[in-house]
């Protein structure tokens, strides 16, 4: 028997695809932002305890970096607090950052390629983070992070179905500029939900509604809390003043 949470779930999902078809079908000037709100407001934020929040904008590190604009940013306030203004739009602590999702009406081969580059510039940022623990000194001590998990979502797809898979276009992509996917994870609508630990996991059995959807939702779910203990304790303070302190691993 489905539970309550999966029923109900399922038709968020549904409505918010719904919702997101409906503006494509008008060329909505602000798709893009629809777009974002509606996974956002829709398909995450119901599902996550007031200390997990997400929102949209920019990831930045203690020493001045900062990453493009992301559609989705999944973050930890308890770690650090973001800078948020209106909308849930702000910039982000890279240490706090948990998920960040790329959001796509429609995904073409050129979009996969800037989602990946988008995904290994957020790589690059990674290695500037702050450390999470301190000696009995009180000075920083480099350890182990779990990084942030860059994903794509999107609401539809240029492929047929009959050629190459996604994760197939992805892969071919990425063959001359990385070893492991940067893109951690990829859901089309209507079509599959694939994952990289190892190698590619799978789900694409669609036999009921939005079953993809819900496998993408769920694993944020469940990996969220484990990126979130990784992290520590990273000081605040650095942020405020330029120089020492230690980079993760």
């Amino acid at each position: 028997m489905e539970s309550i949470y999966s029923t109900l779930t399922r038709s968020r999902i549904a409505a918010a695809v719904g919702a997101a078809r409906a503006l494509k079908g008008t060329e909505h000037k602000g798709l893009k932002g629809q777009l974002r709100e509606i996974v956002i407001r829709d398909l995450l934020r119901p599902l996550f305890p007031a200390d997990i929040g997400a929102g949209t904008g920019e990831v930045i590190t203690a020493d001045g970096h900062q990453s493009r604009q992301q559609d989705v940013v999944v973050f930890d306030r308890r770690i650090l607090p973001p800078i948020l203004f209106e909308q849930a739009y702000g910039f982000f602590p890279l240490e706090s950052v948990l998920v960040c999702i790329e959001v796509k009406s429609n995904l073409t081969a050129g979009e996969l390629r800037a989602a990946h580059r988008n995904a290994l510039e957020l790589e690059s940022l990674c290695t500037r983070g702050l450390a999470g623990s301190h000696d009995a000194d009180d000075k920083p001590e480099a350890t182990e992070s779990r990084y942030l998990a860059p994903c794509l979502f999107a609401f539809g797809s240029d492929l047929t179905g009959r050629g190459k898979s996604e994760v197939e276009r992805y892969d071919e992509i990425r063959a001359a500029t990385a070893t492991d996917p940067a893109l951690r994870a990829i859901c089309v609508v209507g079509t599959g939900y694939w994952a990289w630990k190892s190698g590619w996991g799978t789900f694409s059995d669609i036999d009921y509604p939005y079953g993809e959807v819900l496998a993408f939702v769920s694993v944020i779910l469940n990996s969220y809390k484990v990126i979130s203990q990784s992290r520590g304790e990273p000081r605040l303070g650095y942020y405020l003043r330029t120089g020492a302190y230690v980079r993760m691993k």
